[in-house]
């Protein structure tokens, strides 16, 4: 039993030592932080192999990824590890995960807890790594970060993550504001979420289009509900447009009546959730 754990751990520094290695020169590494409100990006270019990034987007985990366009993997297993820094000269490694991998997989990642803890690591001057197979090396591939040039960067990296927007597009996709009975005016609340909403659209390019649909109960007659349906999805409109700046070629409106109600209109507590207007971003 020891006889084999020895060679177990002698095979697998072996394998570390004769894989193909990637890394940036000392002389020539460059970090690039890229800032949205949005998303924050932290890339390094790794020569004949691709690029290491970490990345957080709002309402997301912090991500460390390896992407290359030379070396897909194999169906395998993929490595992250830690490893020593240069002036250590030492081949040890702390294993972070191990992760199956897809033929033909050119995309590697670590998400949260595990993503952070390379990003500490790398700042201690240790060098989050990743080894896989692939058909494009008979060796194996190990690809190692650099802390070189690190500290000019990774300030700005931290302040854009300080800074994202509150929100992201799954939180403010839909929204669905209430009118009293038989009103098309906007109440605060219904202001307030609206503003939340056009503040999001604002930094989000990918926004195509901003569908408002009015809806009414079925009380009264349906030829009062009509326009009344029509005016609850102008109200959000105009609301967006004057008070938001929203461009207005943005925006579709449509009116529903009471043909898509979300409750039975039998009670009060269902007429009032049908009493609507609902609002759809479309990328």
């Amino acid at each position: 039993m020891i006889t084999l754990r020895i060679f177990l751990i002698v095979l697998s520094l072996g394998s570390v030592a004769h894989a193909q290695q990637f890394q940036s020169p000392i002389t020539d590494t460059h970090w690039q932080v890229i800032e949205t409100p949005l998303e924050c990006s932290l890339i390094q270019h790794i020569p004949d192999y691709g690029e290491a990034k970490f990345s957080q987007a709002t309402g997301d985990d912090l991500t460390l990824s390896f992407t290359t366009s030379h070396y897909p993997a194999s169906q395998n297993n993929a490595q992250f590890e830690i490893a020593a820094a240069l002036w250590q000269n030492s081949d040890e490694r702390i294993a972070l995960t191990s992760v199956p991998t897809e033929a033909g997989q050119t995309v590697f990642e670590l998400k949260g807890q595990l993503a952070k803890q390379a990003l500490t690591q790398l700042q201690q001057g240790l060098l989050p790594a990743l080894r896989y197979h692939s058909p494009n090396s008979y060796s194996g591939v190990d690809v190692l970060m650099s802390t070189v040039h690190l500290s000019d960067s990774i300030s700005g990296f931290q302040h854009c993550i300080a800074n994202l927007h509150p929100d992201n597009f799954e939180s403010v996709r839909k929204l669905t504001i209430h009118f009293g009975l038989e009103q098309s005016s906007l109440n605060a609340d219904a202001e307030k979420a609206l503003t939340r909403l056009a503040n999001y659209v604002k930094v989000d390019d990918s926004i195509k289009r901003i569908i408002i649909s009015g809806h009414t109960d079925n009380h009264g007659r349906k030829r009062l509900n009509a326009p009344l349906s029509e005016k609850r999805a102008a109200a959000v409109k105009q609301f967006l447009v004057e008070k938001c700046q929203i461009p207005e070629q943005l925006i579709t409106t449509s009116a529903y009546i009471e043909k898509k109600p979300l409750a039975s209109n039998k009670t009060d507590q269902g007429r009032a959730l049908n009493r609507r207007a609902e609002i759809t971003l479309i990328r």
